[in-house]
């Protein structure tokens, strides 16, 4: 059950995203870590497929976030949370800085 978390550094760059940022579409993590969106969309379906992720459509983009039902979420979360301990300043304010409003919904006010 934990084959889908042990690959490549890009999993663990694509899952520390998702972590701080909660929910993220594929073009946007690959413009922010300089990755090719093929890669960083093989990464999250093999997430998906393997159950850690969840995705949904919004619009005609698919939207990738850490599946609540994932057995092992709270422990992958621990893991991910203890992982930023250990990151430079530099590099958490440039790729896995929290959002501090939530996304625009596209609504009109």
């Amino acid at each position: 059950m934990l084959e889908p978390l042990f690959e490549s550094d890009k999993k663990e760059k694509i899952l520390l995203y998702l972590y701080t940022k909660g929910e993220s579409y594929p073009n946007e993590i690959a413009r922010i870590f300089n990755l090719y969106i093929n890669t960083v969309y093989n990464q999250l379906l093999k997430l998906e497929k393997g159950g850690v992720l969840y995705s949904k459509l919004k619009g005609k983009v698919r939207l990738f976030g850490i599946n609540p039902r994932y057995p092992f979420r709270k422990e992958l979360e621990a893991l991910l949370k203890k992982t930023l301990r250990f990151l430079s300043e530099e590099e958490k304010e440039k790729f896995f800085k929290p959002r501090l409003r939530p996304r625009r919904t596209g609504k009109p006010f």
